[in-house]
């Protein structure tokens, strides 16, 4: 063996770089500047025509795709001409499988082999077979339905939307007509926002939609199916319990189902300003799928904002005292390692589940000015910087058991956990919103920090009797909660004594002083347990006995110290701690029919609930002994003694009973025409912090108070929905209406403490009520390049609220609208999208100052698909507001990224991307909304304008055990399926199954 001496692993360490250097010089910039092909070899074309096999006429605009013979990859495909020619051009010699479908045929398959010797290889003439179940119901035209509706479910087809190299399913999203991606990743279709999404049926990422619309490939996705599902114990019983939530499911292209694939991005960039920042990306993205089996790795890493998932410490400790806002402001880094898992261990027992991190660090400067409405109005100026620090970690698992035909156990454990740290600085100012004189200034200063853990699980078990429709159900669930945070309050307020003058004049004024620190803990463990009977009565008649029972026990612990360093001295009137103790119970009956184009169900609930509620301080007695636990010295990031007190202050008992009819209708004229009406009410229970008795004066002009005296709420919800597909025109609509109306509602109420400070409370108030309307429209012209679509979201809000012990209504409407026509053809892809958003904000306090806001957007997107496999992208949009007072700023944002491909090899495919955010360096970041007593304006900072050149590089492996015959495909095509089964679990004749995804960059 040869000697092995620092100076020759050196030599060869450095050899080593220069040729990986090197190739990837030749890889990657050689085919940029000579627009060769890095793996140059003779392709031919392929066509053919498709004609429907009773009368050899052409079937115009039928899917065709072509896949490896090996693996069933996608390889190339295209949509048949009006005379039912297809081509499919640059296709490498080989043997391939070909599919075509079509609505309202049977999806064919055809073995073929291409001779790449040839400049072009026919394959003749292909004839579809009719489908008789679909031709009752449909007549075919010229173009694949970018929406259709079955049943209860909206089915997008994804190939029917255009993505560039390295889009996600969010590119898609933002395409679809009824759908809406805000700015912080929250999905809406018509008007109802998405909980979860499930990739062929099962869940990924149980409670963060954002990770697969941001992360999985938008080019593996066949179809997004959404629906309301059902809770699993109403799944279980067939009848409804009120707790479902809308989702989206993914289906897989043929070809993507077997094997592995993913893909790595790297990225570099600069801001566009003289002292600008760099901007970074990293991610990898690999999916591995076997029979039932799947499972998912992301990593990814960046400081442009995407954040891939929404943030853990916001989602699941909102009780937690952390001072910052909740939304996507400001700008961020992230770092998100994520895992998704499926495993079919047996055909009786299936595993799912998640593990994730989630790191956020977010720096936010942002200016508010608030008008509030009282006897004496006044405007409050804001300017806000904050650095929020977040380190969490989620686990979510499902076991499901279905030992045989006749029973079904579900197993959901969960457990969170965070650790966030914050600092605040805050200038304010209130002024008379009247003369605009100032009545006081403030500057404080706070740092907070926290962490907590929330660990829970929830059972569902049914049985089902030989009589057919008897059921026993059982769904029990906990969760316990622990959670501390500590906040260091510094600040100064300085008060004119004659708000009518102006500051700069001679004015006497008079400062006051804060230095405190408040520690908090908060516990909670609760407890619920339903069991559910359903009793067949014939003719499709059904009966359902329900009990539920329901116990919480929670506590808030505060201590609040004056800071005299060395000194820590507690303050006893602000140390108040809350006990609760409560038990809410539900006694149920409900009857359902079914008949062959109606269901219905009517019940009543009847739901009784007694608390207890505790608030404790330090007595004198305590603080007066010999071993006061509040007798302590300040000490530097380091937590105060925090205990709950020996005095009980109050204690308060209530028992409120509430009755709840329950009332469900639906009726399917066809399988694409439904109407639904659904109503139902639920109580809410108030939080410990909302009934604490004291008063919270950590911020200088905001202060808030408890009430001990609050009961629960109770609400009750209208909805419907109609929808309708007419395939001759491919028309789509859906129309939905949802109606809140709250009794003994738990409402803010707010009055003044002398000249400037606001205090917050809360009190039980009727007569709260709101409406939302939604609708979507979308049709395809004639020419089946152009399709057009439209939106429009109408809401009226009614609140009651008191302002100075005043009844104060506000009476508030907007009203949305988009509108969007899209061109699609073989050379490139154009879009235009014109918005409009209304605001009116009404108050029955001081009405000559009510508010009204409008803003218009006129968008435009343009991606180019040039030769030398070359992609530019274009997206710019204008928006003016009006009635922002001095945030009336208009806003032109424009982006822009060409994509070149370097490579395509057996073992992937590489791409480089370079990308500009903000060209014309005009993004603005402004909102408005309405409060209970007036309306607010902010604007916040925004990540600048900057450039970033990125490396993706994608690949694929497929055992050859994967090969797929025609048969197989045959197969497999019948496999698919339309939703979730029926509540019975027996499949009906012509069910089929869930699909798809794709990856991240």
């Amino acid at each position: 063996m040869a000697d092995l001496n620092p100076d020759t692993i050196i030599k060869s360490i450095k050899t080593v770089i220069k040729i990986f250097f090197m190739k990837i010089f030749a890889y990657c910039f050689l085919p940029l500047l000579f627009h060769f092909p890095a793996n140059a070899q003779n392709t031919t074309r392929l066509t053919g025509k498709i004609i429907d096999g009773n009368d050899s006429s052409a079937v115009v605009s039928a899917s065709v795709a072509l896949l490896a013979n090996a693996d069933s990859a996608y390889v190339a495909g295209n949509s048949a001409g009006e005379d039912g020619r297809f081509v499919l051009k640059n296709i490498s010699g080989g043997r391939y499988i070909l599919k075509v479908s079509s609505i309202g045929y049977v999806t064919a398959f055809k073995n073929i082999t291409v001779n790449e010797n040839r400049t072009e290889n026919s394959i003749g003439r292909i004839a579809l077979e009719q489908e008789e179940t679909v031709l009752a119901e449909a007549t075919v035209i010229g173009k694949t339905p970018e929406v259709t509706m079955r049943n209860d479910t909206i089915e997008y087809d994804a190939r029917s939307v255009k993505t560039t190299e390295n889009a996600v399913v969010e590119d898609i999203l933002k395409k679809l007509p009824g759908v809406e991606v805000s700015d912080n990743g929250k999905i809406t279709v018509n008007g109802k926002e998405v909980k979860r999404f499930m990739v062929e049926g099962k869940e990924f990422f149980s409670d963060d939609p954002q990770i697969a619309s941001k992360n999985l490939p938008a080019e593996i996705v066949d179809k997004l199916q959404v629906l309301d599902r059902k809770s699993d114990m109403a799944q279980m019983t067939g009848f409804d319990d009120g707790e479902e939530e809308t989702i989206i499911n993914l289906t897989i292209r043929e070809g993507m189902k077997k094997g592995t694939m993913g893909n790595v991005l790297l990225g570099g960039g600069q801001d566009l300003n003289s002292a600008g920042d760099t901007r970074y990306q990293a991610g990898a993205f690999i999916n591995n799928m076997t029979n039932n089996d799947r499972y998912t790795l992301i990593v990814q890493s960046n400081n442009n904002n995407n954040t891939g998932a929404a943030d853990l410490g916001t989602s699941q400790f909102r009780g937690m005292r952390m001072r910052r806002g909740e939304d996507n402001s400001g700008i961020m880094k992230s770092l998100n390692p994520m895992l998704n898992f499926s495993k079919e261990f047996s055909k009786t027992f299936t595993l799912t589940g998640d593990l994730r991190y989630n790191g956020l660090d977010r720096n936010v400067d942002r200016i508010s000015e608030q008008v509030r409405y009282s006897n004496i109005s006044r405007m409050e100026r804001t300017h806000t910087v904050t650095n929020y620090l977040s380190d969490n970690f989620a686990s979510n698992i499902k076991m499901e058991w279905k030992p045989d035909s006749m029973n079904n156990l579900t197993l959901r454990p969960n457990f969170y956990f965070t650790d966030s740290h914050s600092t605040e600085e805050e200038w304010a100012s209130q002024l008379n919103f009247n003369t605009m004189d100032t009545i006081s200034d403030s500057y404080g200063k706070a740092a907070t920090r926290g962490s907590g853990y929330n660990f829970g699980a929830t059972l569902d078990y049914s049985h089902r009797f030989n009589k057919p429709g008897r059921v026993f159900s059982v769904n029990a669930r906990f969760r316990l909660n622990d959670s501390y945070s500590v906040e260091n309050d510094n600040s100064e307020i300085q008060r004119y004594t004659d708000e009518n003058a102006s500051i700069s004049g001679d004015v006497r004024s008079h400062s006051v002083f804060l230095n405190q620190q408040a520690e908090n803990d908060n516990r909670s463990n609760e407890y619920r347990t339903t069991f559910a009977w359903v009793e067949p009565l014939g003719n499709n008649n059904f009966l359902q006995l329900q009990y539920r029972l329901s116990n919480s026990d929670s506590r808030s612990i505060n201590s609040t110290y004056d800071i005299y360093p060395p000194d820590a001295v507690i303050a006893d009137s602000l140390s108040r701690s809350t006990v609760r103790k409560s038990t809410e119970q539900r006694f149920g009956i409900a009857f359902k029919s079914s008949g062959e184009k109606y269901n219905y169900t009517a019940g009543l609930n009847f739901d009784p609930t007694r608390s207890e509620n505790n608030t404790w301080q330090p007595g004198k007695a305590l603080l007066n002994s010999a071993n006061n636990p509040y007798s302590t010295q300040f000490a530097e990031d380091s937590r105060l003694n925090n205990i709950i007190g020996d005095s009980l202050y109050s204690t308060i008992r209530q028992d409120v009973r509430n009755f709840s009819p329950v009332a469900k209708f639906k009726y399917t004229w066809d399988k694409r025409t439904n109407l639904k009406l659904d109503y139902d009410g639920e109580t809410n229970q108030p939080s410990a912090l909302q009934l604490r008795d004291y008063i919270d004066k950590s911020r200088p002009y905001e202060w808030t108070a408890g009430n001990p005296d609050l009961k629960p709420g109770y609400s009750s919800q209208l909805r419907a929905a109609f929808q309708k597909f007419v395939p001759e025109s491919q028309l789509s609509y859906n129309i939905g209406t949802s109606g809140n109306f709250s009794f003994s509602d738990i409402a803010s109420v707010t009055r003044m403490q002398g000249d400037s400070v606001r205090i917050s409370s809360y009190k039980n108030i009727s007569g709260n009520w709101d409406i939302n309307t939604f609708g979507t429209v979308s049709l395809p012209l004639k020419n089946r390049k152009f399709s057009v679509r439209s939106m429009i979201g109408p809401r009226y809000v009614n609140l009651n609220t008191y302002v100075d012990d005043k009844k104060n209504t506000q009476h508030s409407f907007s009203f949305m609208n988009s509108n969007g026509v899209n061109y699609r053809s073989d050379l490139f892809d154009a879009g235009l999208n014109i918005t409009v958003n209304f605001n009116n904000i009404k108050h029955t306090i001081q009405p000559e100052n009510n508010k009204n806001t409008v803003s218009y957007g006129l968008g435009g997107t343009n991606v180019w698909y040039l030769p030398a496999k070359t992609t530019l992208e274009s997206e710019i949009t204008f928006t003016k507001r009006n009635g922002y007072d001095n945030y009336n700023i208009s806003e032109t944002m424009w982006n822009a990224a060409a994509t070149k491909h370097l490579f395509s090899k057996k073992a992937g495919t590489g791409l480089l991307k370079l990308q500009i955010y903000d060209i014309l360096k005009n993004r603005k970041n402004i909102m408005s909304a309405a409060t209970i007593d007036g309306y607010q304006i902010t604007s916040s900072n925004v990540i600048p304008s900057y450039f970033m050149c990125s490396f993706i590089y994608k690949f694929t492996s497929f055992p050859k055990s994967s090969s797929a015959t025609e048969e197989d495909m045959q197969n497999s095509e019948r496999r698919q399926w339309d939703g979730p089964p029926p509540a019975d679990g027996r499949r009906r004749s012509g069910d089929r199954g869930f699909g798809g995804g794709r990856p991240p960059f």
